[in-house]
């Protein structure tokens, strides 16, 4: 291989080496599922490397706003973005759960995919990828029409900030799932108080299903810090912003509001989401234009 051509391996070697023994040595994680979560990344990577480029970014936009700060400093943000898809939205998640792996690893693990994650992106750009044979990210803009042109728009709106105007597609309404469907969120390990279910978990809880029944009665404001605080799996988030959208409802995260038919992107410096701590950031109107600043100003805390 030539000096400087893109060297796929090296994410191979991450997700069947790197990952497991850091996972196993540093966070004691079970190593069964140490090596899942290593081939669970490396089958997510691939997949999203056989993508077209549209497809990539509008895959990443839901966490571009979260991502601006992320180590490498230097990366790109698209890279970052990817990282996130690929690596952060993975299985990585059940070790986070169970509470062997705490932020500062998962930062460690996701800065250290930047570089591998970069090989394999630029060797499939220049020769092509193996494509898993059920490539987990096909058929989502089939599924959730809605979700898919809107996050399209955020892609377009994202440079330069400000309102993004798209068609909303003809679709059947998404309905709740009945009560038998639903599941109860855990108790937390560190305070009972506080309930939570997997980011990656597919099924809806509760408390979202009623937020969501009320917001589409109301045609009211889905208010959150970011949208990977809906779902880091992908079916789940886009099938709450298809639901949402669908019953002519909006979204306002810390510097976006997604409505049917239009978007909207803080300009200027984009202000870090805060899961613990969401309302200082959504209510900050700076770079905030036209409907997104009236809509952010006329927000009630519930």
């Amino acid at each position: 291989m030539a000096e400087h051509e893109p060297d796929p391996t090296h994410m191979s070697r991450f997700c069947e080496d790197v990952v497991p023994d850091m996972l196993t040595e540093v966070c004691q994680v079970d190593p069964n599922l140490a090596r899942t979560i290593g081939q669970d990344i490396h089958n997510r990577a691939t997949a999203f490397a056989a993508l077209d480029s549209a497809t990539r970014d509008i895959l990443i936009a839901p966490f571009m706003e979260e991502v601006f700060d992320h180590e490498p400093h230097g990366a790109p943000m698209e890279l970052k973005g990817a990282v996130t898809v690929v690596v952060r939205n993975s299985m990585l998640e059940l070790a986070h759960t169970d509470g062997e792996l705490n932020e500062g690893g998962i930062k460690a693990i996701t800065g250290m995919a930047t570089g591998p994650l970069s090989h394999l992106l630029a060797a499939a750009r220049r020769h092509g990828v193996d494509e898993p044979a059920d490539n987990l990210f096909h058929g989502v803009d089939d599924r959730y029409p809605r979700a898919w042109a809107c996050l399209n728009a955020v892609v377009a709106a994202f440079k330069d900030g400000g309102r993004h105007g798209y068609r909303l597609p003809h679709a059947p309404i998404p309905e709740l799932p009945a009560d038998d469907q639903l599941v109860d969120a855990n108790e937390s390990r560190s305070d009972p108080n506080i309930k939570v279910l997997s980011a990656i978990d597919a099924r809806l809880d509760r408390t979202l299903a009623e937020q969501l029944r009320v917001i589409a009665a109301e045609k009211a404001v889905l208010a959150i810090s970011a949208l990977s605080r809906i779902s880091r799996n992908q079916n789940k988030l886009l099938w709450v912003m298809e639901y949402v959208l669908a019953h002519e409802s909006t979204i306002v995260t810390t510097n976006y509001m997604l409505r049917p038919g239009d978007v909207w992107v803080r300009r200027g410096a984009l202000i870090k989401p805060n899961s613990e701590n969401p309302y200082p950031g959504i209510f900050n109107v700076d770079g905030l234009a036209g409907a997104h600043r009236q809509v952010v100003r006329n927000l009630k805390l519930s």
